[in-house]
């Protein structure tokens, strides 16, 4: 008898394995697809795009219609840099070298848009992107490796965005500076690794975000349980 339930025991510590392993390892983000069509005006701004000089192209894309509807950025981009991606890519690398939001001369700045399309365009065109995103994480200061990390969260790259998000959560450096009317210390760049991954791989029975209101302690905590399910 205690052979019988030493044998089931073994069956279902196998299969926990297994079903731990299946969540760590969900099916990895795809690139965007752009082959959409839409309304005559919408396609004829699309079309219009390639002519446009670099950085006016990129503030187009940061238009509300675009903002709203995914598939219409996605496609915007694909059509404008289809034939200069490096330079594309560079311009949205700059990009991931500034703080998101920041206070300048005691005003407060945001970037939000900016990123959201320098994002995009790396999401757009991972193949070539993955180089230069990689090179920014090792090489660039504390906040274009956070930038860097909340990039590659829903990019494609396989194996090669998930050992950059794996390397991330043994970075504790603060990417975010402190701002007065947010609690708690600032996030690092393992916090935003953590939360990366959980959202890539839609890892269940974790911690679903780490925020600023948890303190470092529980934040470490959290990051090692999450280390052992990869």
């Amino acid at each position: 008898m205690m052979k019988h339930k030493g044998v089931a025991v073994g069956i279902l510590t196998a299969c926990l394995v297994v079903l731990m392993m299946a969540f760590a390892r969900a099916d990895e983000p795809k690139k965007p697809v752009v082959k959409y069509t839409f309304d005559a005006q919408k396609e004829a701004e699309i079309q219009e795009l390639p002519n446009l000089p670099l950085s006016t192209a990129f503030e187009k894309l940061k238009g509300i219609d675009y903002f709203v509807n995914e598939a219409f950025l996605h496609k915007g981009i694909f059509k404008a840099f289809e034939f200069k991606k490096k330079e594309a890519i560079d311009l949205a690398i700059n990009y991931l070298k500034l703080p998101v939001k920041e206070i300048i001369d005691g005003k407060s700045v945001s970037r939000v848009d900016d990123f959201h399309v320098a994002k995009k365009i790396l999401h757009v065109f991972p193949d070539e992107a993955i180089d230069s995103l990689s090179e920014i994480y090792s090489t660039g200061n504390a906040v274009a490796k956070g930038n860097a990390i909340r990039v590659s969260g829903k990019m494609a790259g396989g194996q090669a965005i998930r050992s950059l998000l794996i390397e991330a959560l043994d970075d504790k450096t603060f990417c975010e500076e402190r701002y007065p009317e947010i609690s708690g210390e600032p996030l690092r760049v393992c916090d935003i690794a953590y939360n990366q991954l959980v959202l890539r791989y839609m890892i269940r029975n974790v911690l679903r975000t780490i925020g600023t209101a948890h303190r470092i302690e529980i934040r470490d905590y959290h990051i090692d349980i999450l280390k052992s399910r990869l």
